[in-house]
C-alpha cells in the first residue's frame, strides 16, 4: 500500500468487523456484482450474495453475462449500498468487497449443493424453482481486501 493509501484509510479493529458481519447477514439494500469482460471493462447488475458458514455465495445463470466474464476473468467485486440516512449522499454507508470469483463443481444432486440452495432460499424463495434449472450454479466469492465506507473521514480497510 503506498503512503497515499496508507493514511486515507482506518484498519479494521473488532466493532467494524462486527458491523461489516452484520451486513453480510443481509443488513443491506442493495448488492452489485461487478466482473470484467474479455475487453477489460466492467459488468455491474444486481445480485442476491449469500454468507453461509463464513463464506459469501451466489447462485448465478451460466447464461449470464457475469458468468461469460468469470470464464476469462475471475477478479470481481461485490457492493453493499446500506440504508441511506444521511442527506449527502455520499455520506453514507456502503461496503466494497474485493476479490475472486470462482464456479463450485458441485451437481444438483449432491448433498451440498441442497444445502446452499436451501439456505439461499430464505434469501429468495423463487430460487427454490431456477435453484434447479440446468444453467444455475453457485459461486464462491474469495475477499482479498474490503474497503468499508461509515461516512466521510470513515473508512476502513481490511487485507486478508
Amino acid at each position: 500500500m503506498d503512503q497515499k493509501n496508507k493514511n486515507q484509510y482506518h484498519h479494521t479493529n473488532k466493532l467494524i468487523d462486527s458491523e461489516v458481519d452484520n451486513i453480510f447477514y443481509g443488513n443491506y439494500d442493495q448488492v452489485i456484482l461487478g466482473t470484467i469482460d474479455k475487453n477489460e471493462y466492467p459488468f455491474l447488475s444486481k445480485t442476491i450474495p449469500m454468507y453461509f458458514r463464513k463464506k459469501i455465495y451466489l447462485l448465478l445463470s451460466d447464461l449470464s453475462e457475469h458468468t461469460q466474464n468469470i470464464g476469462t476473468n475471475q477478479k470481481a467485486s461485490i457492493f453493499y449500498a446500506l440504508k441511506e440516512n444521511n442527506k449527502q449522499k455520499l455520506n453514507n454507508p456502503r461496503l466494497t468487497l474485493i476479490g475472486d470469483i470462482k464456479k463450485l463443481k458441485y451437481q444438483k444432486e449432491d448433498n451440498y449443493y441442497k444445502l446452499l440452495l436451501e439456505n439461499f432460499q430464505k434469501l429468495e424463495k423463487s430460487s427454490k424453482l431456477w435453484g434447479y434449472f440446468d444453467d444455475f450454479n453457485f459461486y464462491s466469492f474469495s475477499i482479498i481486501k474490503y474497503i468499508y465506507v461509515k461516512g466521510f473521514g470513515k473508512a476502513y480497510i481490511k487485507l486478508f
